[in-house]
């Protein structure tokens, strides 16, 4: 076997001499799966920055923009294809679940196409902490599993955190106010936020986005857009407050019986959009339904779920296959309740061969908002019921713009009221000066991160990916990328998410030294044009 003296390691590390290894197969090229730069620059511009420290560990990146849903979203959450992708988790309340951010998303069981684990991690000790958690109701004592679980995924690395940007949004003070604005993790995009826009034209209150609706069908939603917009015109039992904390919706009361029984007590008198009495029925079928027919996103958080039973007209049980303790936020709180006289026949009346196929252009919910029209790529118009205990304040008017500079300028020139869309942050300074712009600023439970596919050639290797971790200029990419707004982390679940954020762990820093003795010392080589080697 061919052995090598290393020259470019041993220029670049400060040990004096290097142990000579055999020279096992060249590092594949790194497919690095990305967000497109015209509609997500800064996304884009962190992943060049992390593909420039990979290079410097002789890796050849490279970059892949997708466009944004599709096909991204087909290669990042059913198909897989990528070696590394530019991971960017929105904050909302829902994901302050602590279960959301980590077994969610790195237990080998949700390795499957279109579940969270989209880099097919798989390691027994975080298994067996994350089905621990679950069925652990006292909040302090499932913490201390939770803090264990994130140092467990933090020596292992199935992704390296960037940390979370903050998103800054905006709005025209000329034509909006928000006498109501809540804190929240999604901003100006929270329903809380949304109920208490007030528009001043008398007209619709105008929110510029750049990301179309892809579906209006509950069961085939799949991206945060979408169930954000959805949450308008369906209702849940609860809906999660900007605390994180659930507050009762279509519930008027929520009683857990024993650890696995709770009991839902149901608004009275409330209707869907056409008239009809929403119904314990609705209720029973709407989650039967989304669990028979295995719809996707919620797949995983209705496999505890056993039974549902009508107790009277007013109170339905929720009987479990064990304990679980997200069931309240991620059961309750997510699925919505859509009217059984429609969906129930949907199969017989289209001819479709499952619900996901529905178009369901016009949506009957019963929800704060009707949709009034769709124009696919330009505009969604949401009418408000003003018989709706959640009591919007206006209608909504959703535009779809190119790019967030094209929504910026038409904030600027007062075309529509709201920014949904966040500034890119070298323009922050220039919309602050503006008298008639108002500056929001959301601190996201959301992060971003580099996530490795780690079933994958070349990132199947722990060593690869800690050096790799270590080879990313964080601090050029908060201060150079995003301006200075963001909060840096070293778990997935972000400080803002305080109780849950375990602390003691330190953040990672950029340090191309170290990451290339992680590879020396795992037998990792270079060959005579400074490419890496795998270990023999």
């Amino acid at each position: 076997m061919k052995r090598y003296a290393l020259p470019l390691a041993a220029a670049l590390l400060s040990s004096s001499s290097l142990t000579a290894f055999a020279q096992g197969e060249k590092v594949p090229p790194v497919d690095f799966l990305t967000w497109p730069a015209a509609k997500y620059q800064h996304y884009y511009e962190t992943s060049s920055y992390i593909a420039d420290g990979w290079r410097e560990l002789g890796l050849e990146v490279n970059l892949n923009p997708e466009p944004f849903p599709n096909p991204m979203l087909g290669k990042w959450f059913s198909e897989h294809d990528f070696d590394v992708v530019m991971s960017v988790l929105s904050g909302a309340p829902y994901r302050m679940e602590p279960d959301f951010f980590t077994n969610a998303q790195f237990n080998s069981a949700h390795s499957a196409p279109g579940d969270w684990n989209v880099g097919e991690f798989a390691d027994e000790r975080v298994d067996e902490l994350g089905e621990k958690q679950l069925a652990i109701y006292d909040a302090d004592a499932r913490r201390d599993v939770i803090l264990e679980l994130q140092e467990v995924l933090y020596d292992l690395q199935p992704e390296a955190v960037i940390g979370s940007a903050i998103s800054t949004t905006a709005i025209n003070t000329d034509n909006l106010e928000i006498p109501g604005y809540v804190p929240a993790p999604d901003g100006l995009r929270s329903i809380w936020n949304q109920l208490e826009m007030v528009s001043l034209t008398g007209q619709a209150v105008k929110m510029g986005q750049t990301i179309d609706q892809a579906s209006f069908n509950p069961l085939a939603a799949n991206i945060a857009e979408d169930f954000n917009n959805l949450s308008l015109i369906y209702d849940r039992l609860i809906e999660l407050g900007p605390d994180g904390k659930p507050r009762n919706r279509l519930a008027s009361n929520i009683k857990i019986v024993d650890e696995t029984t709770i009991d839902v007590t149901l608004r009275e008198g409330h209707t869907f959009s056409d008239g009809n009495p929403l119904t314990a029925e609705d209720v029973k079928f709407s989650f039967d339904y989304f669990k028979e027919w295995e719809a996707a996103y919620y797949k995983k958080y209705l496999e505890h779920l056993d039974e549902v039973i009508i107790q009277d007209d007013g109170t339905i049980r929720f009987k479990l296959t064990e304990a679980y303790a997200p069931f309240i936020l991620h059961t309750l709180g997510q699925v919505f309740i859509v009217p059984k006289h429609v969906w129930g026949s949907v199969i017989e009346d289209t001819g479709i061969s499952k619900p996901q196929e529905f178009r369901n252009t016009n949506p009957i919910g019963s929800g704060p908002y009707s949709l009034n029209y769709w124009k696919e790529g330009q505009e969604i118009y949401f009418t408000r019921r003003a018989d709706h205990f959640m009591k919007p304040k206006s209608d909504l008017l959703f535009v779809i713009f190119g790019s967030a500079e094209v929504v910026g300028a038409a904030l600027k020139k007062g075309d529509i009221d709201v920014s949904l869309q966040p500034l890119v942050p070298t323009v922050v300074g220039e919309f602050e000066a503006q008298e008639n712009l108002k500056i929001f600023r959301t601190y996201p439970n959301g992060y971003m991160s580099a996530r490795y596919k780690a079933s994958g050639e070349v990132f199947k290797h722990k060593a690869l990916r800690q050096a790799a971790t270590a080879a990313i200029p964080y601090e050029k990419i908060v201060d150079e990328v995003l301006g200075g707004d963001a909060t840096r982390s070293a778990s997935s679940i972000v400080p803002i998410n305080a109780f849950w954020h375990n602390d003691s762990l330190p953040l990672p820093e950029y340090d191309i030294e170290k990451a290339k003795k992680i590879l020396v010392d795992a037998g990792f080589t270079w060959d005579e044009n400074g490419a890496l080697h795998f270990p023999e």
